[in-house]
């Protein structure tokens, strides 16, 4: 798969809302299961991990678009906890159990800011230079959680 046509579906399946597609085709979990240790290891383990959401937390707080979202957060709590879901979804075994829903359903997020999101998650997994097969993994995992997140 050409870089191109990785950003095709990385954008169909994250930004044209294609998630309810993805959902209808595999079964809904609260948490998206687990992927093998391989694509782990192919985000460069934690340390990788943490260079991603390192990362990609720079990226949403220099975004206008979605960045007052983040206003009163926590950031070191926040990258810790996205790290150990991100090492926890592709396979790391890292502790992670936080409801989704929970967390957002008092924040209002809305489409365009759950979109805007996932270009900030894709602009980083670029930047960190993650193979494509284990950016597709994780983009269709992060994808599947759109109901819990959009509440606006």
């Amino acid at each position: 798969m050409t870089n191109a046509t990785r950003k095709i579906f990385a954008h169909s399946t994250l930004l044209a809302s294609v998630a309810g597609a993805l959902l209808a085709l595999t079964p809904v979990l609260s948490t998206p299961a687990r992927a093998s240790t391989g694509y782990y290891q192919q985000f460069g383990s934690r340390p990788g991990t943490t260079a991603l959401i390192n990362r990609f937390v720079g990226n949403v707080l220099a975004d206008s678009r979605i960045n007052f979202y983040f206003a009163h957060t926590n950031i070191p709590a926040l990258k810790a906890a996205l790290v150990n879901q991100v090492c926890n979804l592709e396979g790391g075994g890292c502790p992670f159990n936080m409801n989704m829903h929970t967390i957002h359903e008092n924040m209002g997020v809305t489409q365009a800011a759950f979109n805007a999101l996932a270009e900030d998650m894709i602009r980083a997994l670029d930047e960190q230079q993650i193979p494509v097969a284990a950016q597709n993994n994780l983009l269709a995992k992060l994808a599947a959680m759109e109901p819990e997140i959009v509440t606006k």
